[in-house]
This record gives structure tokens, C-alpha cells and sequence, in this order.
């Protein structure tokens, strides 16, 4: 009861529901994705490609499920507490890739979201088949405002 609205992109897992918060509509969605140097450009396609490497993700967040679920055994996964922490060890090339998401509207043009510098291979849904869908929570008990917010993700294109 602290907030009344989580203004963030968070993905609609039926473990993140909590009492007293409500999921919105889905204002866009992503694929999952791992992020890789530019010069290792066409050594890797797959993270199947990393037996022996290092693969980063921030604990708890989708990518991290992701990787988890996915990765071969001889792959190592790396975990961060925060991304500015994941960022700065793949920058130092201390982690082969990170895991991260691409992201799109919900009619599935992909949102440019960074520049050539970013390559992004092994696009995937989290779930096969299934649009890994991210929403706002809304707090129950501030009256009106879902359907406030729903109806401005109906007449918005995002990202704004």
C-alpha cells in the first residue's frame, strides 16, 4: 500500500502476482535474447555455443529463469545483483554474453533500443509459442485508475 502504480515493464508470471495488485493490459512484449561482443559476431548463434564460457544474468529477473532453463551443463552462469553490475563485467569481457530481452509493440514491430555496438543473438520466446507479455501493477484500492491506465495503453503506441 506504499505505491499505487509500478510504472515499469514487469513480465505478468503468475508467481509475481501479489495481493492487493493488479496486472494491466499488456502494453508490449519481448523475446529473450543473449547479447554477445561485436567481434565474436558469427562464432556464436546459440547458447549452446558457450560450453565452457561464461554467460551473465541479474538475479531474479526473467532472463535469469531463462538461462537457467536452457543452458547446457557446462556452460557457467553468472549471477549479478543489479545490471549496472552485469554491464560493467561484460564490458571488462570478464562474461562471454549476458542474457537480455528484445522488445516490441504489442503488433510486433521490435523498439530500437540500442545501436549497431549491441548484438543480440539466440531470439527466443521464454516459453515457446507464448508472447512473454509485460504490464504495469496497479494497486487495488486506488480507485479507478486500471481501468485509467488500461484504456491509455488501448489508445497508446508504446514506447511513448
Amino acid at each position: 500500500d506504499e505505491v499505487d502504480l509500478v510504472a515499469t515493464n514487469v513480465a505478468s508470471f503468475s508467481d509475481r502476482v501479489s495481493p492487493g495488485g493488479t496486472f494491466s493490459a499488456p502494453f508490449l512484449y519481448e523475446r529473450r535474447a543473449l547479447r554477445i561482443h561485436p567481434a565474436d559476431t558469427g562464432r556464436y548463434t546459440h547458447i549452446n555455443d558457450f560450453a565452457g564460457k561464461r554467460v551473465g544474468v541479474v538475479q531474479g529477473m526473467a532472463a535469469e529463469r531463462d538461462v537457467r532453463r536452457r543452458a547446457p551443463m557446462a556452460v557457467e552462469i553468472v549471477t549479478t545483483a543489479s545490471f549496472p553490475e552485469l554491464y560493467e563485467q561484460f564490458d571488462r569481457n570478464a562474461l562471454d554474453a549476458i542474457a537480455e530481452a528484445e522488445y516490441y509493440t504489442r503488433d510486433g514491430v521490435v523498439i530500437p533500443s540500442h545501436g549497431p555496438e549491441v548484438v543480440l543473438i539466440d531470439l527466443h520466446d521464454l516459453i515457446d509459442g507464448q508472447r512473454e507479455e509485460s504490464v504495469f501493477v496497479v494497486r487495488d484500492q486506488s480507485t479507478g485508475l486500471l481501468e485509467a491506465v488500461n484504456a491509455f495503453i488501448a489508445r497508446t503506441r508504446f514506447p511513448l
